[in-house]
């Protein structure tokens, strides 16, 4: 299998992605420290419908499918949520201590300072983002 380390033991909770695709249990990642709101992000994200938590060695990602709607890269110390670009734009302008656009391609999404959201704040982005994401059969499931 090459020159990385082997996959041991079945994964504990989240996974994560070694070389060459293999899916290896989640293991702590020192360059990255816990984002800052994680257990609540986590709480919220993972109680919509579809969502799944994905460990990368790049940071923890929530995904709907292959989509992401929520991640967190470690280097910024922002939380990115997928929103729509009139909403990012909006965002940006009304509170940029808060909110940046980050563009990735055709995609622009907004970096969020969590530490400066209150709780249900947080709780509208996230959901916000997550219904910007998901197919609209599996946002039928959510009620609103």
């Amino acid at each position: 299998m090459g020159g990385g380390k082997a996959c041991q033991g079945k994964p504990a909770g989240g996974t994560k992605r070694a070389a060459r695709g293999i899916i290896c249990p989640a293991m702590p990642n020192p360059r990255i420290k816990t984002p800052p709101k994680y257990a609540f992000l986590r709480k919220v994200a993972l109680a919509l419908p579809g969502t799944q938590e994905i460990h990368d060695r790049h940071g923890i990602w929530f995904n709907i499918g292959s989509k992401t709607f929520a991640l967190f890269g470690g280097t910024t110390q922002r939380w990115i949520l997928r929103l729509p670009k009139d909403q990012v734009t909006m965002l940006a302008e009304a509170a940029p201590d808060t909110f940046a656009p980050m563009r990735a391609g055709a995609l622009l999404w907004a970096y969020v300072d969590v530490t400066k959201l209150s709780a249900k704040e947080l709780r509208g982005y996230i959901e916000a983002a997550w219904r910007y994401t998901a197919p609209k059969k599996l946002q039928a499931r959510h009620l609103p």
